[in-house]
């Protein structure tokens, strides 16, 4: 099989991980356009998942390699700067400006991505901390918020989330330090997994 597809000699269970995070991440999509909320928006959340698993798993089975950190990077671009920036057009950022915000969205978090890969993290050890808020965190804050999407019948609904990705989008490709693992991360546990349930409610 690795002779006639030579990419699968890279294939193990962190890989595995990373691929299933683009998967949910594309039918995220295809459920956004069909009007299937909340579980487009559970979706997402898997892609978090993933995100965070595969590393762990990586890490713990020694299957880091140049090829996983390019895999997942490139899942990155998809599940944390496409997908976020598609949600908010589904569901209503529709207005010129309003498009302008997601591509702003978009096109920060692809170039807070390749910063990353060429610069990496700064510092070291327990003081090591990223330039910009990573694209993952991002991405997690607007499911953290994804309610507001949801409940779009209050006035200014589409210039409030326009807004939302506009700081978003800057403050990744900003020089604000942001600690790996500290508490802005920590407190995602318990938020991401209650804005889904509440998703869930709303719909």
């Amino acid at each position: 099989m690795v002779k006639w597809f030579p990419a699968l000699k890279y294939w193990n269970l962190a890989n595995a991980i990373t691929t299933c995070g683009v998967v949910c991440g594309m039918l995220a999509m295809l459920l956004f356009v069909q009007g299937h909320n909340a579980i487009a928006f559970t979706l997402y959340g898997a892609a978090i998942l993933g995100d965070y698993v595969d590393g762990i798993i990586a890490r713990k089975l020694k299957q880091t390699s140049t090829f996983g950190q390019e895999l997942d990077s490139l899942a990155d671009a998809i599940s944390f700067c496409v997908l976020p920036a598609f949600a908010g057009y589904a569901l209503g950022v529709t207005s010129p400006l309003g498009i302008a915000a997601l591509l702003l969205y978009a096109v920060t978090g692809l170039w807070r991505l390749a910063y990353f890969n060429v610069n990496g993290l700064e510092g070291a050890g327990q003081h090591s901390y990223y330039t910009g808020i990573p694209t993952t965190i991002a991405a997690s804050w607007l499911l953290v918020l994804s309610p507001l999407f949801l409940a779009g019948d209050f006035p200014g609904h589409e210039a409030v989330l326009a807004v939302i990705y506009v700081i978003c989008g800057l403050l990744m490709l900003s020089a604000v330090p942001f600690k790996k693992n500290g508490w802005m991360t920590k407190i995602l546990y318990v938020l991401l997994p209650a804005a889904v349930i509440v998703d869930w409610l709303i719909v």
